[in-house]
Parts: structure tokens; C-alpha cells; sequence
């Protein structure tokens, strides 16, 4: 009975990402390599984001790396907790409970001379 009872909160709809959602998340990992391929590891920090049907996009809160940061959904399960959102050169995935995401930079179009930057980071819904 208590496994039935497990099974049944897991696939529940509760369990799901719903527009509006707010996600806290804590950084496991935050590097960049450079085009040397000298890599440098940075503070890991706590963020949060949304999810916002009327934009379609992942909003990130207004502090940290993220800064107010919007991407837009390429796809999202709405029968699942997984998506991934992406824009040039930048893609963030996500599914249950862990957050990926890359960013490459040119010394053409960014600050840098040229780096990939990576993240991962563990996530809870609230």
C-alpha cells in the first residue's frame, strides 16, 4: 500500500511543471574554457526561475549570473518536469530536479575572447 501511495504522488499532476512554477536552484558546477583551452572555475551560486506561459521562456530572478535573463522554450513536456530553452549560441535544459547549461562566446560577439561557458545545478519546485 505505501509504495502505491509513492507511485501514485509521483505521476501525480502535482509533480509536473505548471506555467508559473518558481524553481530554486543551487549550482553544482560553473566554469568556462577559453579558446587555449585553459578552463576557470567560478563561485557557484543559488538562483531561481519561472516558468511564464505568456512569454513561453524561462524568466530568471533579477540577481546573479541569470540577472533578469529570459529564454525562450524550445520545448516542454507538459505531462513531465523536462524542457530545454535556447537562444544563440546558449541552451539550458532541464529535467526533474537537475538544470544544465552552456553558453558559447566569440570575441566577434561577446566581451570574451572566446570561451564555453558550463553549468549544472540541482533544482527544487515551489
Amino acid at each position: 500500500m505505501k509504495k502505491l501511495l509513492i507511485t501514485l504522488m509521483l505521476i501525480s499532476p502535482f509533480s509536473f511543471a505548471g506555467w508559473g512554477d518558481v524553481y530554486y536552484c543551487q549550482m553544482t558546477s560553473l566554469s568556462a574554457t577559453n579558446l587555449e583551452g585553459v578552463r576557470t572555475g567560478y563561485k557557484l551560486e543559488k538562483f531561481q526561475f519561472k516558468l511564464d506561459e505568456t512569454k513561453n521562456a524561462m524568466v530568471f530572478g533579477k540577481d546573479g549570473y541569470f540577472n533578469g535573463y529570459v529564454m525562450k522554450l524550445g520545448m516542454k513536456n507538459r505531462d513531465q518536469d523536462v524542457w530545454y530553452a535556447d537562444e544563440w549560441a546558449t541552451i539550458a535544459a532541464y529535467q526533474e530536479g537537475k538544470f544544465l547549461y552552456s553558453k558559447v562566446s566569440v570575441a566577434s560577439y561577446m566581451v570574451s575572447d572566446g570561451e564555453v561557458m558550463s553549468m549544472s545545478a540541482n533544482c527544487d519546485k515551489f
